[in-house]
């Protein structure tokens, strides 16, 4: 950000209205003035900790907005907690959350004036009855000038915004034919059962579940019989997303392995469904409802019944 720019972004507090009790040497750098005001040992000790000091040591020029000590006591910032790199990186943002980069002297404030600070986010100022504030702290002292840049004293630790949650879609790069949840009862896939084309992706996708669910392929419509190998999402969890590519006619059958016993069953159809499996066993012969049997039966009766007509002629 260009000197210009910055001035026309931000400014720094009315002058008249504000107060500059703290001293300064303008031949020591913004580090150097920070320690000697007697009331920014926290401020400095933050920097070391995370090697902003000779950082903040360079020509700039930069413009800090400083927290006291006691707004570092107040925000419980306490170094010994900062001990992983993710701990330090998080106290890093904090503090360049402080930092812009060029000299920002105090001048006439519009409020509403918006500022981009080093760690990319940005401040808002705001103006009150002539009162400047920088997002939620006020500026209490202004103008402290440092041989690289200006330091403006503030009363609260300014804390970034939060990042905004990333989305990230669990079937980038699949193209979805169907996407197959769990619906409102938790006891069923929703849609059962769904059409698709050969070639075409069937997802299974739920989220923080009620309960844990997967998907395991079973040997037919109903089958309590899981098929060796099958297509399977894999262990039952309350966050599933999984996917397949049916490249053939066929009709896949599967379950909800810890709720199968509730009758959580789903169909995939994919084109003409495939070849219905054999409902009959030729090797058990005919059934009694064949008309082969049917007249069988009848020619067994017709000659018991001659039989008997015979045996009780004799007897006569």
């Amino acid at each position: 950000m260009t000197r210009a720019l910055t001035l026309l972004m931000i400014a720094c507090l009315s002058l008249s209205t504000v107060s500059f009790s703290v001293s300064a040497d303008e031949t020591k750098d913004i580090p150097a003035n920070a320690e000697a005001t007697g009331s920014h040992e926290s401020l400095v000790a933050a920097l070391t900790h995370v090697g902003l000091v000779e950082t903040l040591q360079g020509d700039g020029p930069f413009t800090v907005f400083a927290p006291t000590d006691a707004a570092f006591e107040a925000a419980g910032i306490d170094l010994s907690t900062f001990d992983t790199d993710a701990e330090n990186e998080t106290l890093t943002d904090i503090l360049l959350y402080h930092v812009i980069s060029g000299a920002v002297d105090a001048a006439n404030v519009t409020d509403g004036m918006v500022a981009t600070m080093v760690n990319g986010d940005n401040a808002t100022f705001t103006v009150t009855d002539g009162a400047v504030m920088i997002n939620d702290a006020n500026v209490t002292t202004a103008d402290v000038n440092a041989s690289n840049g200006i330091i403006h004293v503030i009363d609260k630790v300014l804390m970034p915004p939060a990042d905004e949650p990333v989305v990230v879609d669990p079937f980038d790069g699949v193209n979805c034919a169907v996407t197959v949840g769990i619906d409102s009862s938790g006891y069923a896939f929703s849609p059962t059962v769904v059409n698709i084309a050969v070639g075409e992706t069937v997802c299974w996708l739920w989220e923080e579940a009620s309960m844990p669910h997967n998907v395991k392929e079973i040997t037919g419509f109903k089958s309590t019989t899981y098929v060796e190998n099958g297509i399977t999402s894999g262990a039952a969890a309350a966050d599933v997303a999984f996917h397949h590519t049916f490249t053939e006619d066929t009709t896949f059958y599967y379950a909800c392995e810890p709720h199968i016993g509730l009758n959580m069953f789903g169909e995939v159809v994919v084109g003409e469904g495939g070849t219905p499996a054999a409902t009959t066993d030729d090797s058990e012969g005919e059934s009694e409802d064949t008309p082969g049997f049917v007249v069988l039966s009848t020619l067994v009766a017709v000659v018991g019944a001659l039989a008997l007509m015979g045996r009780q002629g004799r007897n006569d």
